[in-house]
Order: C-alpha cells, then sequence, then structure tokens
C-alpha cells in the first residue's frame, strides 16, 4: 500500500502515515529496515494488525522525499 507519512518523531522512533485507503497507519523505528522517513515523504508499506492495533505498517519503502526547504529563504547576496 501507498501513503504519506504524517508526522515521524525521530526523538520518540515513531510516527503515522495516512494510507492511499484513508486510514492511519502507526510505524516504529523497528519496522523501517534502515529507511530513513520523515513528515511529507511518500512510501509503500504492508499494513498488518497485531493485538495494540489493526493499523500498523511495516518493510516501509521509500518513494518520494521531498527536498528539505530552506528556513530563511535564499541565501544568495
Amino acid at each position: 500500500m501507498y501513503g504519506h507519512v504524517t508526522r515521524y518523531f525521530h526523538d520518540r522512533k515513531f510516527g503515522f502515515i495516512r494510507g492511499e485507503d484513508g486510514n492511519t497507519y502507526f510505524i516504529h523505528y523497528s519496522k523501517l529496515n534502515g529507511e530513513y522517513i520523515d513528515s511529507g515523504y511518500y512510501v509503500f508499506f504492508k499494513p498488518f494488525q497485531n493485538d495494540r492495533s489493526d493499523y500498523n505498517a511495516r518493510n516501509v519503502v521509500v518513494i518520494e522525499a521531498p527536498e528539505r526547504k530552506r528556513k530563511h529563504g535564499n541565501t544568495r547576496k
């Protein structure tokens, strides 16, 4: 399934992905398989269920990562 990362908390090692089906999926660092994700990334993932939630993500692969925007605009003088 495809989706967009809506939030990812690097300090807490978890986040959320809005799937193409409209559901929000929980993602934990342990299920990233070494991928780096951040808010706004377009990803492919496999949904799964566990005893805590029906909406979890694993095997996340980044499809598209938007460029980071500069905080202070143009740096040319």
